[in-house]
C-alpha cells in the first residue's frame, strides 16, 4: 500500500487449518480477500499494511525441526527489514506452541511476533479462524505487545509461548496452565496484563544453527511399569539428549528406567526430567546430587524445544542447569 501511514505488517505463513478449505488450502491472500469480502467493515487491510511471504503450505503435524529452521529464517528475515514493524505467523494448531517456543528462543527483536491458528477450517461453519487472524493482527499493531516475546493467539486470548498448549479442538482448546494468559482482545482493544520474565527473544543467548542441522532429542514416557526399553532404544538411533516426562510432581522417573538413564549420561547423553502432571516445576536435587537436569515447569515437547537449542552450544551439566533455570 504505497504512502500508506498504517502499521506494516507480514505474514509468514506455513499452511495449517487457517488456511484450509474442505477442499484444499489456500494462500493467506486468499483468505484476507475472502474476509474483506465476506465482513467489508473488518476488513484486515483497514487495520495494517499487509505483505505475504509463504514459507510452506503443510499440515502442522507433519512438521519436523527442519520446518522450525525454515520458518525461523523467515521470520527472522522479515523482521529484520525496517519497513517491517511486526510479524504474523499463521500455524496449523498440532505443533502450533512447539514453532512458537522455537521462535520465542530464536528470533532475536522486540517486535512483536504473534503465532495464529485455527481449530476450524475456513468457509465452514463456526470456523473461528477468521476472527482469530483479524485479532491477530490488532496484536501485533498494538504498541503494547513489544518486547513480550512471542505471542500466540486464538479465541481472543494472548498466550506467551512457553506457557501455551493445545488440550483440546475446540476454538477454546489452548491454555496456558497455572500461570495464564498474558492478554486479551476485545471489541474495542486489545489488553495485556502480564509480562514473561524468563529470557526470549532479545535476552536470548540461543540461536538457530548455521547450518540448520539440530541435535536429535527424544522424550520418554513414565508410567507404572515402564523400562529401558525406549532410552536405549533412543540412544541407539542417535539421540543427543533425552526428556523423561516423570511422574507428578518431580519428574522422577519409573526405578526399572533409572540404570537406563544413568547409561545414557555416561555415553554423553544429557537428561532433563520434567513433571507429567504439568501442575508446576520438578525441584532440584539437594545440592544436585544427581546427574540429570530438571526441567522447572516446561512441558516434555517444550523442554525438548529447549533442551535441542542448548545442545548446539553445551553439554555441561552445569550449564544445561543453568539455561533451564533461566529460561
Amino acid at each position: 500500500m504505497q504512502g500508506s501511514t498504517l502499521p506494516r505488517v507480514r505474514i509468514v505463513s506455513t499452511g495449517g487449518t487457517i488456511a484450509n478449505t474442505p477442499t484444499g488450502r489456500l494462500t493467506i491472500d486468499q483468505v484476507l480477500s475472502d474476509i474483506a469480502r465476506w465482513h467489508p467493515t473488518a476488513d484486515p487491510r483497514q487495520i495494517a499494511d499487509i505483505t505475504v511471504t509463504e514459507v510452506l503450505r503443510e499440515g502442522a503435524e507433519t512438521f519436523t525441526p527442519a520446518e522450525w529452521v525454515t520458518i525461523a529464517r523467515g521470520v527472522t528475515s522479515a523482521i529484520e527489514q525496517l519497513d517491517v514493524d511486526a510479524v504474523i505467523v499463521t500455524h496449523g494448531t498440532f505443533t502450533a506452541e512447539e514453532t512458537a517456543y522455537f521462535l520465542h528462543l530464536t528470533v532475536r527483536s522486540p517486535k512483536p511476533v504473534v503465532v495464529v491458528c485455527s481449530q476450524r477450517k475456513h468457509s465452514t461453519i463456526g470456523n473461528d479462524g477468521d476472527k482469530n487472524l483479524l485479532d491477530a493482527i490488532r496484536v501485533a499493531v498494538d504498541p503494547a505487545a513489544r518486547g513480550r516475546g512471542v505471542l500466540l493467539l486464538l479465541n481472543e486470548e494472548i498466550h506467551s509461548a512457553r506457557e501455551v498448549t493445545k488440550t483440546n479442538q475446540r476454538p477454546s482448546g489452548f491454555v496456558s496452565g497455572l500461570l495464564g494468559l498474558l492478554g486479551s482482545v476485545e471489541a474495542d482493544q486489545v489488553s495485556f496484563y502480564r509480562q514473561p520474565t524468563r529470557r526470549h527473544t532479545t535476552s536470548s543467548e540461543l540461536t538457530v544453527p548455521a547450518d540448520g542441522n539440530l541435535p536429535r532429542v527424544d522424550v520418554v514416557a513414565t508410567y507404572a511399569g515402564a523400562d529401558g526399553v525406549a532410552v536405549r532404544a533412543f540412544v541407539e538411533a542417535g539421540a543427543k539428549g533425552i526428556v523423561v516426562n516423570g511422574f507428578s510432581y518431580s519428574g522422577k522417573p519409573h526405578q526399572n528406567q533409572v540404570a537406563a538413564l544413568h547409561e545414557a549420561v555416561e555415553r554423553g547423553v544429557p537428561v532433563v526430567l520434567v513433571n507429567r502432571g504439568g501442575g508446576g516445576r520438578a525441584p532440584n536435587e539437594p545440592d544436585g546430587q544427581d546427574e540429570f537436569v530438571r526441567g522447572d515447569n516446561l512441558s516434555a515437547q517444550k523442554a525438548r524445544v529447549l533442551l535441542s537449542l542448548a545442545l548446539t552450544r553445551t553439554t555441561n551439566l552445569a550449564e544445561l542447569r543453568r539455561i533451564f533455570g533461566e529460561y
